[in-house]
C-alpha cells in the first residue's frame, strides 16, 4: 500500500484543488474524466500529444525524467519511456524502457486510443483504456478536447482510495498538454458533455457567416405624362350652342 500512498501524496500536491471528481466506480472498477477548450487548430493540439516529453510530469515517470519518453502514433505503437544511463563524458546510455500504454486507435486530429495500466496499477491484473479526442470548435476559434480514462479488473487497491489517485494524476498531465494552448473559456464545457464521442467526429468547418445582401437603389416607377397638344375646337351656332 506504500506505492498508492506515495502516488496519491504526489498527484494531491502537483495537481492542486482543480482536478475535476471521478465520473463513476465500482468494485470492479472507474472511469474518469476530463474536457477543455483551448486556443489552437486540431492538427496543433496533435502534434503536441505525441511528444509527452514535453508534457508529461517527471513525477509520474520511472527514471525520474521524461527525456526518454515517446509515443509511436499506430496501432501496435508503443507510448514508452526510454531508461537512459548518463556517462561520465555526457553520453547518454539506454538501460531498459518501460512501456506505459499501447496505441489501439490513431486518427491524426482526431483520436488516440491507448490501452494500458498507469503507475501503480501495472502491477495489478488491470486494463485500462485511455482515449484522448479532439474535435474544432463550431466558430473556428479553437478546438474542444476530451480525455477519459476506463479502468476494470482486479487490484489490491481500494477503488475508493485508487480512483481519486489516477484522477488526479491524469488531471495533472491534461493541464500540462492542454495550458500552454491557451483556454476559450475555462469550465466551459457541460457537466454531462465531458466527453466526446470519436465515433461521431467529422471534418468540421467553421461556419461560414451569411454574405451581406447589396441594397440597390430603388426603382423609381415611370410617371405616364400628359400629352401635350391643341385644345380641341368645337364649331357653335348662331344660338350659342355647339352643332
Amino acid at each position: 500500500m506504500k506505492k498508492i500512498a506515495l502516488f496519491a501524496a504526489s498527484t494531491m500536491l502537483i495537481a492542486g484543488p482543480a482536478v475535476a471528481e471521478v465520473k463513476s466506480q465500482s468494485e470492479s472498477g472507474f472511469v474518469v474524466g476530463h474536457t477543455t477548450e483551448v486556443l489552437a487548430k486540431p492538427e496543433d493540439v496533435w502534434k503536441r500529444l505525441l511528444v509527452p516529453k514535453d508534457w508529461w510530469n517527471p513525477a509520474h515517470s520511472w527514471s525520474g525524467k521524461t527525456d526518454g519518453f515517446y509515443i509511436d502514433a499506430q496501432a501496435g505503437g508503443c507510448f514508452c519511456e526510454l531508461l537512459q544511463d548518463k556517462a561520465a563524458n555526457g553520453a547518454v546510455k539506454p538501460r531498459g524502457s518501460v512501456e506505459h500504454m499501447r496505441v489501439l486507435f490513431a486518427d491524426p486530429g482526431k483520436v488516440l486510443r491507448m490501452t494500458g495500466a498507469l503507475g501503480p496499477l501495472q502491477s495489478e491484473a488491470m486494463h485500462g483504456t485511455l482515449t484522448v479526442a479532439m474535435e474544432p470548435l463550431k466558430d473556428g476559434a479553437g478546438t474542444r478536447i476530451s480525455l477519459s480514462y476506463v479502468v476494470g479488473g482486479y487490484m489490491r487497491y481500494k477503488v475508493a482510495e485508487i480512483a481519486p489517485a489516477v484522477d488526479a494524476m491524469l488531471g495533472d498531465q491534461f493541464q500540462r498538454l492542454t495550458k500552454p494552448m491557451g483556454k476559450v473559456v475555462a469550465g466551459s464545457a457541460k457537466p454531462d458533455e465531458w466527453k466526446i464521442d470519436p465515433e461521431k467526429l467529422e471534418d468540421k468547418k467553421p461556419e461560414e457567416k451569411p454574405k451581406a445582401v447589396e441594397a440597390k437603389p430603388p426603382v423609381k416607377a415611370e410617371v405616364e405624362k400628359p400629352k401635350v397638344g391643341k385644345p380641341e375646337t368645337k364649331e357653335i351656332d348662331k344660338a350659342g350652342k355647339p352643332k
